[in-house]
């Protein structure tokens, strides 16, 4: 007897009958028809998705962003102060990414993707401290 594993039968997620096509975007819904596609996808789209498109486009955008750290070793401690320093001397949102470019050695869109990163943790960051500073876990002023 073999120990490969038999796949499972996927199910139209407009019929239940056996389905063989699935959605090329988000890969997870699955279809005995391009007819039930169309049918469903209004639905689709809305409730799964968009959130698996976004979650994957978010991964592919990370995984730039950290191969263009390595590429050019800015995760050194030389080049993280720089970075911070070149990011913080201006006014806010004044540096460009040809700028980034120029003096980091990226192409202009590698600085893109790179300050692009940058921004959703800087984001992130912020709502962190807001919730923080809202449920009184933030640490007092002093």
């Amino acid at each position: 007897m073999s120990t490969a594993t038999i796949p499972s039968t996927q199910t139209c997620a407009v019929c239940q009958q056996v389905a063989t096509q699935r959605c090329s975007r988000c890969k997870q819904a699955w279809y005995c028809s391009t007819e039930h596609q169309k049918q469903d996808w209004k639905k689709h789209k809305q409730s799964v998705c968009d959130d698996a498109y976004q979650a994957d486009q978010y991964t592919l955008h990370k995984q730039e962003f950290d191969r263009i750290i390595q590429r050019y070793k800015l995760n050194t401690e030389e080049k993280s102060s720089a970075i911070a320093e070149f990011l913080t001397a201006g006014e806010e949102g004044s540096v460009s990414a040809a700028q980034f470019a120029e003096k980091f050695g990226t192409t202009p869109e590698e600085a893109v993707v790179f300050l692009e990163w940058i921004q959703v943790g800087v984001k992130f960051k912020q709502q962190a401290i807001d919730v923080a500073n809202k449920s009184g876990f933030a640490a007092a002023k002093r």
